[in-house]
């Protein structure tokens, strides 16, 4: 597609770094206006400032789609009208009794404000919203004639719908314990990379992939504050898992363009060009596989944002941000950081002799 195409992409670098601040300028401008207004700065869900899970198990009842729709609809507005805070919306997993449990997710907040006696705010689910549920569930049932299915069995009596409803809270200390392991992950993986790319390259070509992959990451941390903000979705594990991925995934298409660039100074030509028109090459001849790739993969995520629950958009989401922003530094960035790091590197090793031959004229005086 591009293989008679002139390409002197090297030489915009300054253009593509200012499009790649812009984005993460945006994402801190959010952050920001987040925490002035006494929010986390990334809508951080339970995952991460921990909260209470509701568990509201139904048997076979749950599996109906329309019951689902009904009462998903109605507790939304119930829950939040009690003033509590749901992370995210409801979601569905298979129970054990072989019907489906309803989960929702709240925040350590009630009213608009954050709670501080967390252990007394799971208390008063446990006591006081988990029966105010059942209540609900019971009008529910017995007002709305159009949850009756011929493939479910609605609770017997009160007090077997009383125990469909259990409530457990989920620690601060592990949300802390988990960005704490998140963030080894990361860097254990980056570092592990940097010690690959070095051997199997050059440090140039090493710190330049480092730096395409810190990109990434700050690309997809900017992007999905941004969406959560406006969207109100929460930031939990999920992302850490996105991030990780998407680590791994950019890498690959950025250790692509340094093979052939390494193919290319092989070459018995590679004294005759600059490092700029070896860098623009390997960019020509992988640009193809570069976009068909992150377009095939952006084809599939984006179904599942459509036609997934919305703890897989929360991993989805952030990993769209990811690929764009991989292909946005395996193409334009990561080339032209490995020629400025050649171009350093010479400049220090021409230093360098200059002053040992300086000092060795010295000592022959």
């Amino acid at each position: 597609m591009f293989k008679n195409k002139s390409f002197h992409i090297v030489e915009k670098f300054k253009y593509f770094l200012i499009v790649a601040l812009c984005v993460i300028l945006i994402g801190g401008v959010f952050m920001i206006v987040n925490a002035a207004s006494g929010r986390n700065v990334m809508n951080f869900g339970i995952d991460f400032t921990g909260g209470a899970v509701i568990e509201i198990d139904l048997g076979d009842f749950g599996r109906d789609q329309t019951n689902r729709n009904i009462i998903k609809e109605d507790l939304d507005s119930f829950i939040e009208g009690k003033g509590y805070k749901i992370d995210g919306s409801m979601q569905y997993s298979d129970s054990s009794d072989g019907g489906v449990t309803y989960e929702y997710r709240l925040r350590y907040q009630y009213k608009g404000t954050v709670v501080e006696n967390e252990s007394q705010f799971v208390k008063d689910i446990n006591d006081v919203l988990c029966a105010e549920i059942t209540d609900e569930l019971a009008r529910l049932f017995e007002e709305n004639q159009t949850l009756v299915s011929a493939n479910a069995t609605l609770p017997e009596n009160q007090e077997q719908l009383n125990q469909t409803v259990t409530a457990y809270s989920v620690s601060k200390s592990t949300a802390d314990s988990l960005i704490v392991m998140a963030i080894i992950a990361l860097l254990v993986a980056i570092v592990v990379m940097l010690i690959y790319i070095v051997i199997r390259f050059t440090a140039s070509s090493a710190l330049a992939a480092v730096c395409a992959l810190v990109h990434d990451v700050l690309i997809m941390v900017a992007l999905t504050t941004v969406v959560s903000t406006l969207f109100d979705m929460a930031v939990n594990q999920t992302f850490v898992a996105a991030v990780i991925t998407i680590v791994g995934y950019s890498i690959n298409a950025t250790i692509i363009i340094f093979d052939r660039i390494r193919e290319e100074l092989k070459t018995s030509s590679a004294s005759l060009k600059t490092d700029e028109e070896i860098a623009n090459l390997a960019i020509k001849d992988t640009l193809n596989r570069t976009i068909l790739t992150t377009i095939t993969t952006l084809v599939m995520v984006l179904v599942l944002v459509f036609l997934s629950v919305q703890t897989i958009r929360e991993f989805i989401i952030p990993i769209i941000f990811g690929l764009l922003a991989g292909a946005f530094s395996s193409v334009l960035l990561a080339p032209a950081l490995w020629v400025n790091f050649r171009k350093i590197a010479r400049n220090a090793k021409q230093k360098k002799d200059a002053k040992n031959g300086y000092a060795t004229k010295s000592e022959n005086k």
